[in-house]
C-alpha cells in the first residue's frame, strides 16, 4: 500500500469515528425529541458519509452494514415509521457493531459475525414493517401520480483525473446509483484515453454517459457523487416522463448485469452468439490463482508457495499494525495562522541581534539586553502556541458519557440525567486519551452506588431523577474535573468498618473525615452489599487514583450524607512541561516536581532515627517518614553530610511520603520532559531530564521510585 493511500484510509478512519459520534449522540438526542426532523436529516448525512466512504475503499462489511442501518433511518426520516425506544435501541445497537467493524477494518483483526448478522436480521425486519394504516376518519391528501412515478435521469459524468490518485473507484459511484433505482443505460466514453506509450495508469481517462430510472429525487442522486465531486464534470437532467427509457419494462427479462448495471463479458459474448454457455463455462473453470499455476508448471514447490503466502500475511498484518501507530491531530486554522506570525517576530528579533553583534559596542548593552528579553517573549508565546497546538476541548473525552449513562440507567433501573459543563475547556491530546477509563469508573460508581433507586429517593423527598454533573474548568496552571451526584453520600461507618476488618485502621483509631475517604482508593476496599456487572468488587478506585497521579494530578472527595458526593481530579495542562524545585546536591542539579513536594523543612537534632531493617526515620510532628539521603542514592560526592545542615524536601505520591535530603534548594521554574529511555536504561527514581537554562542536564525526581529506593535501601548510580 502506498504512503498517500495509507493517509486517505486514515483520513477516513478519523472521519469515520466523528460521524460515528454525530450519530450516536443525535440517536440519543432523538430519544428525547422523537420528532425532530432536522435532527434525524444529520444522523442520515453521516451514516450515508461512512457508507458512500467505505464504498469508496472496498470496505464491502461497513458499506453494507451501514446502507442496512441507512434504510431504516431513511423511513424514519420520511416519515414511514416513528421514532420508538426499541427503534433506537436497535440503531444504538448497530452504531456499536458499526464502530467494531470499522475498528476490524483498521487492525485487521475479527468480528464477531454472529452478532453483525443478528443486527443486520433486526435491521431488515425493522425496515420491512408496514407503516400504520390511516384512520379513515382523517382527511389525507393521496398521493398523486407524478408523486409515486419513477422518473428517467440522463447523467453524464467525467471524472477528474486523479481519482485512482486518492483510492477513489468510479464502479463504487456506479453501484451506489443502481442501489437508487435501475441504471438501463450505460454508455463508456473512451475518448480521452491516450496511446498505450502515453497511458499513465495513475490517471483515470474515462467518462460516463448514464440513463437512471428512480423514484427518488435529484439531491439524493448528487450524494452519490459526494466524494468524487471536486472537480467533477458532472450534469444531471430529468428527462421528461413521456421519453422515459421502455426498456425498464422489460428489464425483469434482460440478462444479468454485475453490480453498477455493467453485464459480464462472458454474457454479451453469450448474447451476441460468439461462443456457447458450455465454452463459456469451460473457459471459466480454467481460471485459476498464480501460484496453483506456478505449482503446476514445478516453478515452486507447494512448501515454497506456503512460504511465500505466511510472508505476504506477515506483511499485511504489520501494515495494519503500521497503520494503527500513527495518530494525528486537527488544528483551528487560527492556531496555526498565530503560530506562524510568531515565528516571524522571532525571525525579526534574531536578525536584530545578528545586526547588533555585528556592530557591538559596550554602550549598546542596553539595547541587546532588550532584544533578549524581546526574545524570551517570543520564544516563551511559542512554546504556549505550540503548546496549544496539542490541546483539544475535553468534550471528545466527556462524549462518551451520554450514552454510558443512559444503559446505566436502563441495567440498574434507574432514573439518571447527566449534566455536563465546561466541555470547551481545553487539555493536553495524551491526558485526554487517559482520563476516559478513571472518569468512566467514576460514573459507573456514582451510578450504581451513590444514587438511590426513585422510590428511596422520594422516600426521602427527592426528586425521583438522580443527577450525575460532569464539569470542567482551569484552575491556575492546572484543570480541574469534578464528578458530582446528588446521591446518598458516603458511609462514614460502613467504610471504617471495612478499614478496621482489612487492617488499614486500628479499632480505636480516631481518624478526620478527610483521612477516611481517601480509604476507598485502597485496593480491593469495597462496601457494596452486593456485587452487580456495573461495580461493587472493588476494584477500580484504586486504580483510578493511580492512573491520576501517573499524570502528575490529584483527587479528591467531598461528600455529605444524604446529599452527596463529588469526586475533583486536578490535572496538568500538559505532560510536556512541568512545574518544578531546582535543587543542589554535591555538583549535580535535579528538579522536583512542585506537586509533589508538601514542604521543605531543617531537621532538629533527635528528630532522625535509625531502625533496623527499615533504614533512617525522621520525625515529622508526630509521623516518622522514610529519610533518603540523595548522595547516597545516586552515589555523589555532597556538600553536606550532617542532615541538620541540609535540607529535607517532604514528598507525597499516592498517599505516602518521604523526605529527601538535598544540599541546597535553587528556585522554582518550568521545565520541559525530555524522555531517556530511548538512549539509557532505566534509572530507578529519574523520571526524565531536561536541559537547564545554563545548558546543563538536569534529572526530573521519580518520586514513586524514590519510595522505592526507601523501601529496599537501594544504592543506584545517575
Amino acid at each position: 500500500m502506498s504512503d498517500e493511500f495509507a493517509q486517505f484510509q486514515e483520513a477516513f478512519f478519523e472521519e469515520a469515528a466523528e460521524h460515528l459520534a454525530i450519530v450516536e449522540e443525535g440517536l440519543l438526542a432523538l430519544e428525547q425529541h422523537p420528532q425532530d426532523l432536522e435532527l434525524l436529516a444529520k444522523i442520515f448525512r453521516s451514516a450515508h458519509s461512512i457508507k458512500g466512504a467505505s464504498g469508496m475503499f472496498g470496505f464491502n462489511a461497513v458499506t453494507q452494514f451501514t446502507h442496512k442501518m441507512e434504510t431504516l433511518l431513511d423511513l424514519l426520516r420520511t416519515g414511514e415509521k416513528a421514532v420508538s425506544p426499541p427503534i433506537a435501541d436497535l440503531l444504538l445497537k448497530s452504531t456499536d457493531c458499526l464502530k467494531t467493524l470499522i475498528e476490524a477494518v483498521k487492525s485487521g483483526v475479527a468480528v464477531d459475525d454472529e452478532v453483525v448478522q443478528r443486527l443486520t436480521t433486526e435491521l431488515a425486519t425493522a425496515s420491512g414493517a408496514q407503516p400504520p394504516a390511516v384512520p379513515q376518519k382523517q382527511s389525507v391528501a393521496a398521493p398523486t401520480q407524478s408523486d409515486r412515478q419513477e422518473r428517467s435521469y440522463l447523467i453524464k459524468w467525467t471524472p477528474p483525473e486523479w481519482l485512482f490518485q486518492r483510492g477513489l473507484d468510479p464502479l463504487q459511484v456506479l453501484k451506489e446509483l443502481n442501489g437508487l433505482g435501475d441504471l438501463s443505460s450505460v454508455t463508456l466514453d473512451m475518448t480521452r484515453v491516450p496511446d498505450l506509450s502515453e497511458i499513465d495508469p495513475e490517471k483515470c481517462y474515462l467518462s460516463w454517459e448514464l440513463q437512471l430510472l428512480t423514484g427518488k429525487d435529484q439531491k439524493t442522486i448528487e450524494s452519490a457523487f459526494e466524494f468524487v465531486r471536486e472537480d467533477s464534470k458532472l450534469v444531471i437532467e430529468a428527462q421528461p416522463v413521456a421519453s422515459q427509457n421502455p426498456q425498464h419494462e422489460t428489464r425483469n427479462q434482460q440478462p444479468e448485469t454485475v453490480e453498477g448495471g455493467l453485464k459480464p463479458l462472458g454474457a454479451i459474448l453469450v448474447e451476441s452468439g460468439v461462443v456457447s454457455p458450455a465454452v463459456l463455462e469451460q473457459a471459466l473453470s480454467q481460471q485459476k490463482r498464480v501460484g496453483e499455476i506456478l505449482v503446476e508448471q514445478k516453478a515452486v514447490t507447494p512448501h515454497q508457495l506456503e512460504q511465500a503466502l505466511n510472508t505476504q500475511r506477515q506483511q499485511e498484518a504489520a501494515s495494519h499494525t503500521k497503520k494503527t501507530d500513527t495518530t494525528s491531530i486537527r488544528v483551528d486554522t487560527a492556531k496555526i495562522d498565530k503560530l506562524i506570525n510568531l515565528v516571524g517576530e522571532l525571525v525579526i528579533t534574531q536578525s536584530m541581534l545578528s545586526d547588533l553583534g555585528s556592530r557591538f559596542e559596550i554602550k549598546q548593552l542596553p539595547v541587546l539586553l532588550e532584544r533578549v528579553a524581546q526574545l524570551e517573549r517570543n520564544t516563551r508565546e511559542i512554546q504556549e502556541r505550540v503548546m496549544g497546538i496539542r490541546m483539544l476541548p475535553i468534550g471528545t473525552a466527556f462524549s462518551r458519557f451520554p450514552r454510558l449513562v443512559r444503559d446505566l440507567s436502563t441495567k440498574a433501573g434507574k432514573k439518571i440525567q447527566l449534566v455536563l459543563s465546561g466541555e470547551e475547556t481545553e487539555l493536553d491530546k495524551t491526558v485526554i486519551e487517559s482520563i476516559g477509563d478513571p472518569l468512566t469508573h467514576l460514573v459507573r460508581n456514582s451510578a450504581d452506588h451513590g444514587l438511590e433507586p426513585p422510590e428511596e429517593r422520594l422516600d426521602n423527598n427527592k426528586s425521583e431523577v438522580g443527577t450525575i454533573r460532569l464539569n470542567a474548568f482551569h484552575e491556575g496552571g492546572n484543570i480541574c474535573i469534578t464528578v458530582e451526584d446528588d446521591g446518598r453520600g458516603l458511609n462514614r461507618d460502613k467504610i471504617v468498618a471495612k478499614a478496621v476488618k482489612q487492617g488499614l485502621i486500628g479499632e480505636n483509631e480516631k481518624l478526620s473525615d478527610d483521612q477516611i475517604w481517601p480509604l476507598i482508593f485502597r485496593p480491593g476496599f469495597s462496601t457494596a452489599e452486593k456485587v452487580t456487572d456495573v461495580s461493587g468488587r472493588g476494584v477500580g478506585m484504586d486504580v483510578v487514583k493511580r492512573n491520576i497521579e501517573a499524570l502528575g494530578g490529584t483527587v479528591s472527595i467531598k461528600t455529605v450524607t444524604g446529599k452527596g458526593t463529588t469526586f475533583t481530579l486536578k490535572l496538568p495542562l500538559t505532560l510536556a512541561i512541568i512545574e518544578g524545585m531546582t535543587v543542589r546536591v554535591g555538583k549535580e542539579t535535579y528538579i522536583v516536581p512542585l506537586l509533589s513536594i508538601l514542604e521543605s523543612i531543617q531537621p532538629k537534632a533527635g528528630t532522625i532515627k535509625t531502625v533496623v531493617g527499615k533504614g533512617e526515620l525522621i520525625n515529622v510532628r508526630g509521623t516518622y517518614l522514610p529519610m533518603i539521603r540523595m548522595y547516597e542514592v545516586f552515589v555523589l560526592e555532597p556538600e553536606y553530610t550532617n542532615p541538620m545542615k541540609s535540607i529535607l524536601l517532604i514528598l507525597e505520591t499516592e498517599g505516602e511520603r518521604v523526605a529527601v535530603m538535598v544540599d541546597e534548594i535553587l528556585g522554582q521554574q518550568q521545565v520541559v520532559i525530555k524522555s531517556m529511555e530511548q538512549n539509557f536504561r532505566k534509572v530507578e527514581g529519574i523520571a526524565g531530564a531536561t536541559i537547564l537554562g545554563d545548558g546543563t542536564v538536569g534529572f526530573i525526581l521519580d518520586v514513586r521510585g524514590l519510595l522505592e529506593i526507601a523501601r529496599h535501601n537501594t544504592p543506584v548510580a545517575a
